[in-house]
């Protein structure tokens, strides 16, 4: 009989797992009973997460006008239902009306709810104050802590709903603080010409950026300070972006001109003079798949934490991974007819910490097969 290999081994080869297959991790703590210790431990799934530190996507929120699809790109992720518009999606989270709601209702008409789909966890938030009533709005959903935390285990713990809209006068906002378990008061700002549109919003640092497509701006959200402020996009910027955090952490956007992927970051100066610059190109309409228009194509979300682009086109939703290039067809649908559809990934490590309820795990198997 072979001597039993290490534990320490053992743990060493699973870390290396892939994170967003984590059907492997169920199997391998099906293998004995040690393995099964070691995989559901709290010291293995620290460390795991550790090891590969940005946590993986797990499928997409697709927005189709009043309607919302997931696509599962893990095979465990648990099926999620449809119809629930999903608004935003961070940090393990995700902010949707609830299921009596349909999206383009003002928020406080109804109840919002943030909701983790791995645990099943959700809250129903108190509506609005009624004095945040904006003709267009947004909103995000993130960790309370923001910049302080690395975001890989903090899906458990307090969290901010932040809500902006604007008038025809106005810039407007108030937060949720899960803690405090009320809305603020709402704070506001004269408008400079913005509106903002329901597409994903981008966390840079410790503001949120939120895109005001019709006027090409964003709109900065400053969490600390609780001001607004706007920042205008280049003036042949096309309508299609996605706003993104910046490999050195600052601001850019996405978009495509033609068959051509351009990467655009904000740079500011110490005297304050900023403007937007070109940072990479990466042409894609040699790398699509069989019988795709490029010029189809369109920017409609990213996960910029892992460096990936999604797109839309004529036969379905792509994938862009800027440090490989690659282009993979996550889905066969597209949206020829909605230029408000937009992409949502959810990410979160999802590790077998509870593979040894044994009504759990044929559940889990289940899942992996039919993916």
């Amino acid at each position: 009989m072979p001597p039993a290999v290490p534990e320490e081994l053992v743990e060493e080869v699973l870390l290396r797992f892939p994170p967003d297959d984590p059907a492997r991790l169920v199997r391998a703590a099906l293998v004995c009973r040690g393995w099964c210790r070691l995989v559901s431990g709290p010291a293995f799934r620290r460390r795991f997460r550790e090891f590969h530190r940005a946590p993986p996507v797990l499928g997409f929120f697709f927005n189709f006008g009043i309607r919302s699809y997931f696509v599962r790109t893990a095979s465990t992720c648990p099926p999620l239902r449809r119809n629930w518009p999903a608004i935003d999606a961070r940090h393990g989270r995700v902010l949707r009306f609830s299921a009596t709601s349909q999206a383009g209702e003002v928020p406080l008409e109804k109840p919002l709810v943030v909701w983790d789909p791995v645990t099943g966890q959700r809250r129903q938030l108190p509506v609005a104050p009624g004095s945040f009533r904006p003709d267009h709005w947004n909103g995000a959903v993130l960790c309370a802590s923001a910049a302080a935390c690395d975001h890989l285990d903090c899906h458990r713990g307090p969290f901010l709903v932040v809500l902006v809209g604007t008038t025809s006068r106005e810039m407007l906002a108030c937060v949720y603080s899960s803690e405090a378990g009320a809305w603020s008061e709402p704070t506001s700002a004269q408008n400079q010409n913005c509106s903002v549109a329901p597409v994903p919003s981008a966390l840079v640092g410790n503001a949120l950026h939120f895109h005001c497509g019709p006027q090409r701006s964003v709109l900065r959200y400053d969490l600390g300070t609780r001001r607004m402020s706007v920042i205008h996009l280049p003036a042949d910027c096309p309508r299609h972006i996605a706003l993104m955090t910046t490999e050195g952490g600052g601001l850019g956007f996405a978009d495509i001109v033609s068959s051509t992927l351009y990467l655009w970051s904000w740079e500011a100066s110490r005297d304050e003079a900023a403007g937007w610059e070109e940072s990479r190109s990466i042409e894609l309409k040699n790398s699509l798949p069989a019988r795709a228009d490029p010029t189809s194509l369109r920017v409609v979300g990213c996960a910029d934490s892992i460096g990936v682009i999604f797109v839309y086109s004529d036969v379905g939703i792509l994938t862009v991974d800027l440090k490989s290039c690659r282009v993979t067809k996550v889905s066969k649908r597209s949206c020829k007819q909605s230029w408000a559809s937009h992409i949502l990934p959810f990410m979160s490590f999802y590790t077998p910490e509870l593979v040894t309820n044994t009504e759990r795990v044929p559940q889990v198997i289940e899942n992996s097969l039919e993916a």
